[in-house]
């Protein structure tokens, strides 16, 4: 047996994630280093994949949509006038989608990794989830 992707251990509750939103076979997280507040990772459960593009096209819709759905939460919670969805990075070898909240002149050339403590992730965590 291969071992579990971080992804796969927190949505196993295996480590501890600010969860957003979850269905059975997505879950979506707010990521340790955001491009912006509310920056949310969308995920299968399931490390089916490691390239989005590998992905049947049954899962692929199925992770898009939901994808889409936590997109909308965002923006109803989140001070944003729109949410970008990025797929990007290596470092996890496990399908994502980042779901980043932004405001008028939002772009690659502004992208810039925030370091944000415990306590304000815990604290946009429930702004979105309450």
């Amino acid at each position: 047996m291969s071992e579990l992707s971080i992804f796969e251990k927190i949505s196993q509750r295996l480590l501890p994630g600010f969860i957003i939103d979850e269905n059975e076979t997505h879950i979506a997280f707010l990521t340790i280093g955001p491009l912006s507040q509310g920056h949310t990772l969308v995920v299968p459960k399931k490390n089916i994949s490691d390239y989005i593009f590998d992905l049947e096209d049954q899962s692929y819709s199925e992770l898009l949509l939901f994808a889409k759905q936590v997109a909308k939460k965002l923006e109803s919670k989140v001070d944003c006038q729109k949410v970008a969805m990025m797929v990007i990075g290596e470092e996890v070898p496990h399908v994502h989608i980042h779901l980043v909240p932004f405001q008028s002149g939002f772009g690659f050339e502004t992208l810039k990794v925030q370091s944000p403590s415990m306590e304000e992730l815990s604290n946009i965590h429930k702004q979105i989830t309450q």
